[in-house]
């Protein structure tokens, strides 16, 4: 083939140093079925301020631990929507994405709301879940600053949709935050054939104190599969096809991201 120059052995070809470099900073992709290529994201420097609105009035508080620390006057913020559907805020509109019923944490009128896009079977997602969720929700959350949400994007591993699915029913049981963290420390079982993964979801759901015949029937029904297409279809029209992922309010934040970046990129917010 005419000026093709063939690499030595140990050489290693600029294309495949780029391409490493990607997927290193992009976390976990999918590698099936993907519309278009993932984009490269990268983080910003800011995050987009809310407008001035009159002071929201007091909201429900949706709290991860037993004993929740009090929250701080709050500043001026949209009033978020509570719905039959779950909390929708304002930025989360403004994204086109659905209201969430179980998978928040914090005061819906915090001035910040981050969403995130996970996949409980991402190595990525699994790392920023061990290594700086906790800090953040006690930092951020539990402090009034910041309202969390959560979207599953199950797309890279094989039973990466029934997890996200075990963790919506266990929400519906009241129980989202404990299953969620639960399938985190367990990502290997996402990994296998579904009749294992569908075994540990059981054992945790007995050990969390589940109605595990409740959780199945929830996790079979069209109506709840319908909710991860949702979220999916949500991501894929913002052009997010990897995890883990980050939207705060309406500025982008990709990877597994040390808290000290969190405490950075929410700063520049005057958080």
């Amino acid at each position: 083939m005419t000026g093709y120059r063939r690499s030595s052995p140990n050489s290693i070809h600029p294309c495949a140093f780029i391409i490493a470099l990607i997927m290193f900073l992009a976390g976990c992709t999918a590698t099936a079925n993907i519309p278009t290529p993932s984009p490269t994201m990268v983080r910003l420097p800011t995050v987009t301020p809310e407008p001035p609105a009159a002071p929201a009035p007091t909201a429900r508080v949706i709290r991860l631990g037993e004993t929740p620390l009090p929250a701080p006057p709050l500043t001026a913020t949209p009033t978020p929507a509570i719905t039959e559907n779950g909390v929708l805020i304002a930025s989360m509109a403004q994204l086109g994405l659905s209201a969430e019923p179980y998978a928040v944490l914090g005061d819906p009128a915090a001035p910040v709301t981050i969403v995130e896009f996970t996949d409980f079977g991402c190595a990525f997602c699994r790392r920023y879940h061990q290594l700086t969720f906790y800090a953040l929700v006690t930092e951020f959350v539990e402090t009034g600053k910041v309202f969390y949400v959560v979207k599953h994007l199950p797309v890279t591993s094989p039973q990466g949709e029934r997890a996200a699915l075990a963790a919506i029913c266990a929400g519906e049981q009241g129980r989202y935050w404990e299953m969620h963290n639960a399938l985190f420390a367990n990502s290997e079982a996402w990994q296998g054939d579904a009749a294992s993964a569908q075994r540990r979801i059981d054992a945790i759901a007995a050990e969390l104190g589940l109605d595990a015949a409740a959780l199945r029937a929830c996790a079979g029904r069209a109506e709840t599969k319908a909710v991860i297409a949702r979220h999916v279809s949500e991501a894929h029209a913002l052009r997010v096809f990897g995890t883990p992922v980050f939207f705060i309010n309406n500025r982008l934040l990709a990877g597994a991201q040390p808290i000290e970046v969190w405490r950075e990129v929410l700063a520049e917010r005057g958080e």
